[in-house]
Protein backbone atom coordinates (compact mmCIF):
# COMPACT_ATOMS: atom_id res chain seq x y z
CA UNK A 1 0.00 0.00 0.00
CA UNK A 2 1.52 3.34 -1.06
CA UNK A 3 1.94 6.02 1.58
CA UNK A 4 -0.14 9.15 1.10
CA UNK A 5 1.85 12.32 0.60
CA UNK A 6 0.01 15.07 2.35
CA UNK A 7 0.96 18.76 2.08
CA UNK A 8 3.16 18.49 5.19
CA UNK A 9 5.38 15.79 3.63
CA UNK A 10 5.79 17.81 0.42
CA UNK A 11 6.67 20.89 2.50
CA UNK A 12 9.58 19.04 4.05
CA UNK A 13 11.15 18.20 0.67
CA UNK A 14 10.82 21.56 -1.06
CA UNK A 15 12.89 24.61 -0.27
CA UNK A 16 10.66 27.56 0.47
CA UNK A 17 11.39 31.11 -0.73
CA UNK A 18 11.97 32.37 2.83
CA UNK A 19 14.49 29.56 3.35
CA UNK A 20 16.42 30.64 0.24
CA UNK A 21 16.42 34.20 1.55
CA UNK A 22 17.74 32.93 4.88
CA UNK A 23 20.53 31.09 3.06
CA UNK A 24 21.54 34.32 1.30
CA UNK A 25 21.40 36.27 4.55
CA UNK A 26 23.53 33.71 6.41
CA UNK A 27 26.06 33.58 3.54
CA UNK A 28 26.42 37.36 3.70
CA UNK A 29 27.50 37.06 7.34
CA UNK A 30 30.79 35.50 6.17
CA UNK A 31 33.66 37.22 4.41
CA UNK A 32 34.43 35.10 1.36
CA UNK A 33 35.06 35.47 -2.36
CA UNK A 34 33.18 32.21 -2.95
CA UNK A 35 29.73 33.30 -1.79
CA UNK A 36 27.91 31.36 -4.51
CA UNK A 37 29.71 28.16 -3.47
CA UNK A 38 28.82 28.82 0.16
CA UNK A 39 25.15 29.39 -0.74
CA UNK A 40 25.12 26.17 -2.76
CA UNK A 41 26.62 24.24 0.15
CA UNK A 42 24.08 25.71 2.56
CA UNK A 43 21.23 24.79 0.20
CA UNK A 44 22.59 21.25 -0.05
CA UNK A 45 22.78 21.02 3.74
CA UNK A 46 19.23 22.34 4.04
CA UNK A 47 17.95 19.62 1.71
CA UNK A 48 19.81 16.98 3.69
CA UNK A 49 18.32 18.34 6.92
CA UNK A 50 14.82 18.30 5.44
CA UNK A 51 15.23 14.67 4.44
CA UNK A 52 15.95 13.73 8.05
CA UNK A 53 14.23 16.52 9.91
CA UNK A 54 14.37 16.12 13.70
CA UNK A 55 10.89 15.92 15.22
CA UNK A 56 11.49 17.87 18.42
CA UNK A 57 12.13 21.33 16.90
CA UNK A 58 10.05 24.08 18.50
CA UNK A 59 10.88 26.89 16.09
CA UNK A 60 11.90 25.81 12.60
CA UNK A 61 13.07 29.32 11.63
CA UNK A 62 15.30 29.70 14.69
CA UNK A 63 16.64 26.18 14.34
CA UNK A 64 17.33 26.65 10.65
CA UNK A 65 19.10 29.98 11.17
CA UNK A 66 21.47 28.47 13.73
CA UNK A 67 21.94 25.30 11.67
CA UNK A 68 22.83 27.27 8.53
CA UNK A 69 25.17 29.59 10.41
CA UNK A 70 27.04 26.65 11.96
CA UNK A 71 27.33 24.86 8.61
CA UNK A 72 28.52 28.09 6.98
CA UNK A 73 31.17 28.59 9.67
CA UNK A 74 32.36 25.01 9.19
CA UNK A 75 32.55 25.46 5.41
CA UNK A 76 34.54 28.69 5.73
CA UNK A 77 36.93 27.08 8.23
CA UNK A 78 37.47 24.08 5.96
CA UNK A 79 38.03 26.28 2.90
CA UNK A 80 40.61 28.42 4.69
CA UNK A 81 42.34 25.36 6.09
CA UNK A 82 42.62 23.69 2.70
CA UNK A 83 43.82 26.95 1.14
CA UNK A 84 46.59 27.22 3.73
CA UNK A 85 47.63 23.63 3.16
CA UNK A 86 47.48 24.05 -0.59
CA UNK A 87 49.62 27.18 -0.64
CA UNK A 88 52.22 25.65 1.68
CA UNK A 89 52.76 22.64 -0.57
CA UNK A 90 54.48 23.46 -3.83
CA UNK A 91 53.84 21.21 -6.80
CA UNK A 92 56.68 18.91 -7.73
CA UNK A 93 58.91 20.73 -10.15
CA UNK A 94 60.13 18.08 -12.56
CA UNK A 95 62.95 20.36 -13.69
CA UNK A 96 64.57 20.29 -10.24
CA UNK A 97 67.92 18.53 -10.25
CA UNK A 98 66.78 15.61 -8.14
CA UNK A 99 70.30 14.22 -7.97
CA UNK A 100 71.35 16.94 -5.56
CA UNK A 101 69.01 15.51 -2.94
CA UNK A 102 71.54 12.94 -1.77
CA UNK A 103 75.15 13.90 -1.03
CA UNK A 104 77.74 12.35 -3.32
CA UNK A 105 75.34 11.27 -6.06
CA UNK A 106 76.28 14.11 -8.37
CA UNK A 107 79.73 12.58 -8.81
CA UNK A 108 78.84 9.03 -9.74
CA UNK A 109 76.79 8.45 -12.87
CA UNK A 110 75.66 4.91 -11.88
CA UNK A 111 74.25 6.22 -8.65
CA UNK A 112 72.64 9.14 -10.46
CA UNK A 113 70.92 6.74 -12.84
CA UNK A 114 69.77 4.47 -10.01
CA UNK A 115 68.46 7.43 -8.05
CA UNK A 116 66.69 8.77 -11.13
CA UNK A 117 64.94 5.43 -11.61
CA UNK A 118 63.92 5.31 -7.94
CA UNK A 119 62.64 8.89 -8.12
CA UNK A 120 60.58 8.16 -11.22
CA UNK A 121 58.99 5.13 -9.52
CA UNK A 122 57.66 7.30 -6.68
CA UNK A 123 54.19 8.66 -7.13
CA UNK A 124 53.88 12.48 -7.20
CA UNK A 125 52.57 12.61 -3.64
CA UNK A 126 55.70 10.86 -2.33
CA UNK A 127 57.95 13.13 -4.41
CA UNK A 128 56.22 16.19 -3.00
CA UNK A 129 56.57 14.73 0.50
CA UNK A 130 60.29 14.11 -0.04
CA UNK A 131 60.79 17.72 -1.13
CA UNK A 132 58.90 19.06 1.89
CA UNK A 133 60.84 16.69 4.17
CA UNK A 134 64.11 17.99 2.71
CA UNK A 135 62.97 21.60 3.24
CA UNK A 136 62.12 20.72 6.84
CA UNK A 137 65.60 19.18 7.23
CA UNK A 138 64.21 15.71 7.86
CA UNK A 139 61.74 16.76 10.56
CA UNK A 140 58.80 14.43 9.96
CA UNK A 141 56.50 16.26 12.39
CA UNK A 142 56.95 19.58 10.59
CA UNK A 143 56.56 17.91 7.20
CA UNK A 144 53.32 16.24 8.37
CA UNK A 145 51.95 19.58 9.57
CA UNK A 146 52.83 21.34 6.31
CA UNK A 147 51.15 18.62 4.29
CA UNK A 148 48.17 18.34 6.63
CA UNK A 149 48.81 14.62 7.08
CA UNK A 150 48.81 12.40 10.14
CA UNK A 151 52.22 11.42 11.51
CA UNK A 152 51.50 7.74 10.81
CA UNK A 153 50.90 8.57 7.16
CA UNK A 154 54.29 10.25 7.07
CA UNK A 155 55.91 7.17 8.64
CA UNK A 156 54.31 4.99 5.96
CA UNK A 157 55.59 7.32 3.23
CA UNK A 158 59.13 7.24 4.66
CA UNK A 159 58.95 3.44 4.62
CA UNK A 160 57.77 3.46 0.98
CA UNK A 161 60.59 5.79 -0.02
CA UNK A 162 63.13 3.59 1.78
CA UNK A 163 61.76 0.51 0.00
CA UNK A 164 62.00 2.22 -3.39
CA UNK A 165 65.58 3.26 -2.66
CA UNK A 166 66.49 -0.23 -1.40
CA UNK A 167 65.01 -1.74 -4.57
CA UNK A 168 67.50 0.32 -6.57
CA UNK A 169 70.53 -0.56 -4.44
CA UNK A 170 70.51 2.22 -1.85
CA UNK A 171 70.77 1.36 1.82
Amino acid sequence: MAEEQGPENVFHREVQQWELEMIKKVAQAFRTDERADLEAELARRLLMLKENRPSNIRSWKAYLAKFLYNKGANWIRDQRSSARRGSAIPDVDESIDIHMSLPGIEQESDLRLAFSKAWNELDPELRRFWQVLAEEEGNQVHAAKRLGKHRNTVRLWVRKIKEALAHHGFR
